[in-house]
């Protein structure tokens, strides 16, 4: 019986080798676990970028930069083919590093550039052409080891090579943006923090490049250091840079500008908060998508008995007035965990307060006003309650359900107190307009 198993086996593998010829192949152990085409494309690239390695240099990915990859696909001198800029540390040195530009002619890559630099990690790459004549900058900051001085190489690249054209002298910054002027073209600004006194100071400098020199054509220093400074448009065709001074317990917002005289700091506003808790919160942001970036500030509750912090009080934006103040553009509540943003009217903002209130597991928002007899009443409360909690909890006659989200298991609810505070109306609808669900929605 086995015998004849093992000849109708011998059979059927005969007339397979018949039908299929010679080609007949086992899966091997490496080709189950061939990566798909992409990944191998990425590995094949990566082998090709290390091959122009030295054998005590390796990739590394600068997380100052935001990006996860080691190498950029750029055209820099303009042919529409793109290079590869790749960036290098030295692994027998803790402060050398820097990036190669890498070519291709005729299908072969070749090293058309590399660029040396000293500094534990990089924290600053941009290519630009800083005075408009053609021929690309590239500009890279290095972290120098030394607390949180960094320092700015900028390079000329010509078809030859590349000119290091501080030559030794390097920027020394802690903050870097890039902006315009008003030849169209670009300018560098830094700033520079002296943290040898109690109060501390920032040295803003902004640097015009234009023959192959940079020079400083603006530089002054004031209180606080800097700790955020963000180019963009900052009114209707007007473009400026902000900078955040933080001091002990506020931040002053400072803007700087290019004017007829020259640049010069046409704004100022104390923000009376320690932002320390508000890492997380991206300070300039166009928030109502206008095209016009806004500030944040915060409206504090005046009583807070919950477990809300900074991130979750409510977020004024604020723009500038284009002269020397700052104007309110919206007014937001928002909660990421419990997936909603309420936006407070901007007229209500002049005559409203607010209290967090912890009642069991929900936290209220309860918004106030001040009456006629000068005492202070609730107008409405808002809060997200989880759908058990609704349907077993004791409702009121006051209370409306503006919206839901099933995904995660949340009903919103307003309790409103009164449907009318100094001569704006409060009812159903009018909440329901101001809030937002994230997978959810409105009643």
């Amino acid at each position: 019986m086995k015998l004849r198993k093992i000849v109708y086996l011998l059979s059927c593998l005969s007339v397979m080798l018949i039908f299929c010829g010679c080609n007949l192949e086992l899966a091997s152990p490496e080709s189950l676990i061939t990566p798909p085409k992409s990944n191998q494309e990425k590995l094949q690239q990566k082998q090709l970028v290390t091959s122009f390695l030295g054998r005590e240099e390796s990739l590394i990915m600068p997380e100052a930069l935001n990006s996860a990859n080691a190498y950029q696909h750029l055209d820099l001198d303009g042919d529409g083919e793109e290079e590869i800029v790749a960036f290098y540390t030295n692994k027998e040195s803790n402060f050398m590093l820097g990036f190669l530009i890498l070519k291709q002619s005729e299908n072969q890559w070749f090293l058309k550039h590399k660029a040396v630099a000293y500094g534990t990690d990089i924290d600053y790459f941009s290519v630009q052409d800083l005075d408009e004549d053609g021929s690309t900058e590239i500009l890279l900051g290095v972290s120098t080891g030394y607390g949180a001085q960094k320092e700015l190489y900028l390079y000329q690249m010509t078809e030859q090579e590349l000119v290091d054209i501080a030559d030794g002298e390097h920027v020394v910054y802690d903050q870097i943006a890039l902006a315009h002027n008003e030849q169209n073209g670009n300018v560098i600004v830094t700033a520079r923090m002296d943290t040898s006194v109690l109060e501390g100071s920032s040295n803003i400098t902004v640097y015009d490049y234009n023959y192959g020199t940079l020079a400083p054509v603006y530089n002054e220093t004031f209180t606080g250091y800097c700790s955020e400074m963000r180019f963009e448009q900052v009114g209707e065709n007007t473009e400026g840079v902000y900078l955040a001074m933080r001091h002990n317990h506020f931040v002053n917002i400072l803007l700087l500008k290019e004017t007829q005289d020259g640049f010069a700091v046409v704004m100022e506003h104390p923000l009376p908060y320690d932002y320390e808790e508000m890492s997380r919160i991206q300070m300039f942001r166009d928030e109502n998508n206008d095209g016009v970036v806004e500030i944040i500030s915060l409206w504090s509750p005046e009583i807070n008995d919950s477990t809300k912090g900074y991130e979750e009080f409510i977020q004024v934006w604020l723009q500038w007035d284009g002269m020397e103040g700052l104007q309110a553009v919206d007014a937001i509540l928002e909660s990421s965990s419990d997936g909603y943003r309420f936006s407070v009217p901007l007229e209500w903002m002049d005559s409203l307060y607010y209290d967090f209130r912890s009642q069991d597991t929900i936290v209220w928002a309860d918004f106030y006003a001040e009456n006629d007899n000068m005492e202070f009443e609730t107008v409405f409360s808002i809060a997200a309650i989880d759908q058990i909690v609704w349907d077993n909890m004791e409702q009121t006659g006051n209370m409306v359900v503006l919206g839901n989200n099933p995904t995660k298991n949340k009903i919103y609810v307003a309790e409103i107190r009164k449907g009318e505070f100094n001569g704006f109306r409060v009812d159903a609808s009018r909440l329901i307009s101001c809030l937002q669900i994230e997978g959810g929605e409105r009643k």
